[in-house]
């Protein structure tokens, strides 16, 4: 990926950064070029030579952002029950670093909260992929984050309405 100062982009982990500068950082004797990345919570540094990998990727357009809310919409997907296997599952879907997955992890997951509470871990999973969505939409869309948070609230509540559907 060409990657420039002030570009946006997603990080699977941290959500959306601009970069703010090009850097030498010297770790365990060797010296190497990062990416200087601000989000809005916090700053971090990537190797230059990792801008290929799965956990960055360039924001989405607003228009993709519409498919995804559409995605929301739709009925959920059963999860497996068994937590070890439902935690594996939901690290490998964010890890594809894919706006995709983590809309339907979204859906999927506020309809388990909905029969039953979330586990503390996923709980935590859950807001932040929400935060994260909510921020990458915003920027995107060119709109305020609370605008963005109440379209996603209105599709993940149109998603349980669709599995409530016979």
């Amino acid at each position: 990926m060409d990657l420039h100062i002030n570009d946006k982009i997603v990080h699977a982990s941290f959500g959306v950064g601009v970069i703010k500068k090009l850097t030498k950082k010297k770790i365990n004797g060797k010296t190497r070029h990062y990416y200087k990345i601000k989000t809005d919570k916090l700053t971090y540094w990537f190797p230059v030579k990792d801008s290929d990998s799965n956990k960055i990727r360039p924001i989405r357009s607003a228009a993709t952002f519409s498919k995804m809310l559409s995605i929301i919409r739709k009925k959920p997907q059963k999860i497996s029950s068994n937590y070890r296997a439902r935690i594996k599952y939901i690290n490998d879907e964010i890890d594809k670093c894919s706006l995709s997955a983590n809309a339907k992890l979204i859906r999927d997951l506020n309809y388990m909260n909905f029969n039953k509470p979330l586990h503390v871990n996923e709980h935590r999973i859950f807001d932040k992929l929400k935060s994260q969505f909510v921020g990458e939409f915003s920027a995107s869309a060119g709109i305020d984050k609370d605008e963005a948070a109440n379209k996603l609230e209105e599709a993940l509540l149109a998603s349980i309405k669709n599995k409530s559907k016979k």
